[in-house]
This record gives structure tokens, C-alpha cells and sequence, in this order.
């Protein structure tokens, strides 16, 4: 019994549990008071995990919403300053035939021949332009192309909120593992040191007794011993409190010592039914809006690619700035037309790679639609049988702490021996310890099924609800 004692204490320390501060000794009330409210926001101003996962979730959402207009028209400034040869043709045939008539009719010239009329003449001219306008393009019609890719982006800002989500359910259930943890292992260590107390009373009466000859040195002996074996466990369940305080003291990236406040709690009733808590899960799951987003990105993905051999139309405007020079003001307002005949890329190949992409993210889809209520199933039960776990457990530390009594007054009027103190101390030591745990064991797994329901925020406000609470008290 001793040993499943000692295996309850250490379980403490590794997880970190609760207990309430009207039981704690004085030496624990020292340090920072926090309550799991406290400490989860602070946990989430200082987990890198979560403040990566917001970070990243906020530069999606600006991602997103710089191409909410990506279907609207645009305006641009635009400016050319250069200089500009250029190689200007006359075509003079004609005017040569035009006049010939008239020259025919001319007297002869004694002595003087007229040129004759090149068919064209060519003038070499250098012109230096400067021109400033502005200029507009307005899609018109894409084909939902425009459209696919505003969807993508709203696609990858939804799994960004999604992994955001996850992060801070994960780090709520870590902490509460590690507070209550705390609380756990105080509670372990209060017990040990109870334990200490009635076996150096239990080691006093047996002197007594052997000065009066009542019973042998045998067992005066064996109350000694089991003094000392309810020291050293205590000192080792205070070296367990200490490393689950280092722990949650080191998560919460605090210095000096904290204090948690918020004790070990078990409700009354159910906080929910199994239904409930499914219908939650596959609402609001992190895992299940990261396959929603992603099943919209496959969508939109789908969409692009089924449309880039579509027609572009674009309205296009322009509006020259220049007044005076050698380019003079001018506009123009028109629609222009395109439509791809070849491509470098492979579309088909790409298409398919699409749809293979969607029926992937659907396989998945289905898959969690079978996990996600198997999981919420699990954690629901694992709470509920925690909870009638200490809820049961009442009368059996009554017999516990009975059955220690009357070995006490056997034991002064030589009808038990120390063995039998010893053990009926260290079963009402482990069976309390048991019911911490329990306990633990409870708000550990309503933590877990939150967080599988969406909802681990939540965990305060049920640590809160005074009505359906059980606190602790010295057993």
C-alpha cells in the first residue's frame, strides 16, 4: 500500500495539479496568487507557439484583405521622357504628275534646265518627348479567376485562425496539466506531512507504553520505523511539489515564485451530455475548420485552374497630361481582349492535380468526421469517470479515517500492534491521495474536451461555478 502511496505522489509532480489555499500550509503561501484565468492569459502573451500561431493567422487576414478589390479598376501615373529619331517619307509622284501640264505649257528656258522631281523625299528628324498621363484597366470579365484567388486567400486565412486555435487549446490543456499539477502535488505533500504528525504521535504513545511495560521494545521499534518511512516519503513528496512549482513557474516565464489559486474542483453534475460536446466538436474543432479551410482552398484551387485557357476582358482608359510640346494632350478609352491558345503549362495535368488535391482534403474530411466524435466520446467518459470516481470516494476515506481511529485505541489498550496503525495511516495517506488525484484527473480531462469542443477558453468559468464545485478541505 505504501508503494501505491508513493506512486500517486509521483504522479503528481509530473502532471502538476490543485488544491485549495485554505488547506495550504504557510510556507506555500508564498509567491505571486494566480488563478488558471491569469495564468492562461498570461501563458498566451508569452508562448512562443501561440504568439507564432497569431502572427501568422494576422499576416493571412492582411493577405486576404489586400485583394478583396483585386475585381476592381485601378489608376496609375505614368510618365516617358526620352529622345526619339525618327525617318519622315513625302511621297512626291503624284505631285509630280500634277504639275507636269503646267510645265509643258511654260516657254523654253534658253540655257536653263528645271530639276526634276525625286518621287519621294526622305527627312531625317530628332524629336525630344516628355509625356505624363494616367492610365486605368478595369477586369471586366476573368472567368472566376479573379474570385478563385480572393477564395484561396480567404482559405488560407481561416486554417491560419484554425492552427491559432489549436495552439492556444494546446497550451490550455499543457497548463492546466501543470497548475493543477501544482495543486496535486501540494495537496500530496500536505497528506505526507499529516502522515509524519500521527506516526511521531503513534511513536510517542508507543514509548509510553513500553515504559509501563505494556508492550515489547518490538513494537516501540516498529513505530520508529514507520516514523522514519513517513518522513522520507514526505521529503520526497516536497521535492515533487518543488519541481511541478519549477515547471509551471518556468511555462508561465515568471521569475520569482507563483502562487496558484484556483483550487481542484469536481462538479456535482455533469457539465454537459455526450451529445452535446459531439455536436461542439464538429462544429467548432480546430482540426475540423483546418479541413474546412482547406477544402475551400481545394475548391478555389479548382476553380483557377479549370479557367485559365478563359477569355480576358479588361476596360482600359488613358489620359495624356501633356499641354503643348511635341506631343500634344490626348485620351483614350477602349476594351481589350485575350484569350490563351498555348500555354507552357500543362493545364490538364494541372486540373487533375487539382481534383486529386480536393478528393484528398474529402478523404480527410471524412476521416475526422469518424475521429473527432470518437475522441470527444473518449475524453467525455474519462471525465465522467473521474468524477463518480471521487464522488465514491467519500466513504471510503470515512472508513479510512475510522478504521485509523480504532486501531489508535486498540493500539493504547494493547489489542493492535504498530503494524496495524501503520497501516491503517497509510491507507487513509493513499486513499486521500487517491481522491486528489481523481480529482486532478477530472479538470485535466474537462480541459482535454474542451479544447476538442472549441471552446477551452471556457475552462475558468467552469473552475468558477461555485454551485456544482467541490472543494477541498483537510482530510
Amino acid at each position: 500500500m505504501r508503494s501505491i502511496a508513493v506512486h500517486a505522489c509521483r504522479l503528481a509532480a509530473g502532471t502538476l495539479a490543485a488544491l485549495s489555499c485554505a488547506v495550504l500550509p504557510a510556507s506555500a503561501q508564498d509567491g505571486v496568487p494566480i488563478d488558471i484565468g491569469q495564468a492562461m492569459r498570461l501563458l498566451a502573451s508569452r508562448s512562443g507557439s501561440i504568439q507564432g500561431a497569431e502572427l501568422d493567422y494576422q499576416a493571412r487576414r492582411l493577405q486576404a484583405g489586400a485583394l478583396r478589390r483585386l475585381d476592381g479598376p485601378d489608376l496609375r501615373l505614368t510618365g516617358f521622357a526620352g529622345r526619339v529619331s525618327t525617318t519622315l517619307s513625302v511621297d512626291t509622284s503624284r505631285i509630280g504628275q500634277a504639275l507636269e501640264p503646267a510645265l509643258q505649257l511654260l516657254p523654253p528656258l534658253p540655257g536653263i534646265a528645271l530639276p526634276e522631281l525625286p518621287p519621294s523625299l526622305d527627312i531625317d528628324r530628332v524629336y525630344n518627348i516628355r509625356s505624363v498621363g494616367l492610365s486605368s484597366a478595369w477586369p471586366m470579365y476573368t472567368g472566376g479567376r479573379l474570385e478563385a484567388v480572393k477564395d484561396v486567400a480567404s482559405g488560407r486565412a481561416e486554417e491560419a485562425a484554425a492552427a491559432a486555435q489549436a495552439a492556444r487549446g494546446e497550451a490550455t490543456v499543457q497548463l492546466a496539466q501543470r497548475y493543477f499539477g501544482v495543486q496535486l502535488a501540494r495537496k500530496a505533500s500536505l497528506l505526507r506531512g499529516d502522515a509524519v504528525t500521527l506516526a511521531k504521535e503513534h511513536q510517542a504513545m508507543a514509548l509510553k507504553l513500553e515504559r509501563t511495560g505494556l508492550i515489547a521494545r518490538v513494537e516501540r521499534l516498529k513505530a520508529d520505523v514507520a516514523v522514519d518511512n513517513a518522513v522520507r516519503e514526505a521529503s520526497r513528496a516536497a521535492s515533487d511539489l518543488e519541481i511541478a512549482e519549477v515547471a509551471l513557474r518556468r511555462m508561465l516565464g515568471e521569475s520569482g515564485e507563483v502562487l496558484p489559486t484556483t483550487p481542484l474542483f469536481v462538479h456535482e453534475r455533469a457539465v454537459g451530455s455526450l451529445a452535446s460536446f459531439v455536436d461542439a466538436a464538429l462544429a467548432s474543432n480546430a482540426a475540423w475548420k483546418q479541413i474546412e479551410s482547406k477544402r475551400m482552398q481545394a475548391a478555389a484551387n479548382l476553380r483557377l485552374q479549370g479557367h485559365e485557357y478563359g477569355p480576358t476582358v479588361l476596360g482600359v482608359a488613358n489620359y495624356n497630361l501633356n499641354r503643348g510640346g511635341t506631343v500634344r494632350a490626348n485620351w483614350l478609352v477602349g476594351v481589350a481582349f485575350s484569350m490563351p491558345l498555348f500555354d507552357r503549362i500543362d493545364r490538364a495535368r494541372a486540373i487533375a492535380a487539382a481534383r486529386i488535391e480536393q478528393q484528398r482534403v474529402d478523404v480527410a474530411a471524412e476521416q475526422a468526421g469518424r475521429d473527432i466524435p470518437t475522441l470527444a466520446e473518449k475524453q467525455w467518459r474519462t471525465m465522467e469517470d473521474a468524477r463518480q470516481r471521487y464522488l465514491a470516494m467519500g466513504s471510503t476515506i470515512e472508513l479510512a479515517r475510522e478504521t485509523l481511529r480504532l486501531a489508535q485505541v486498540s493500539f493504547k489498550n494493547a489489542q493492535a500492534t504498530s503494524t496495524d496503525v501503520d497501516d491503517a495511516s497509510l491507507n487513509l495517506t493513499k486513499v486521500s491521495i487517491e481522491r486528489a488525484q481523481a480529482a486532478y484527473d477530472y479538470v485535466v480531462a474537462l480541459a482535454q474536451l474542451l479544447d476538442t469542443a472549441g471552446a477551452a477558453d471556457q475552462l475558468p468559468v467552469h473552475a468558477r461555478s461555485p454551485a456544482h464545485r467541490i472543494a477541498f478541505t483537510k482530510e
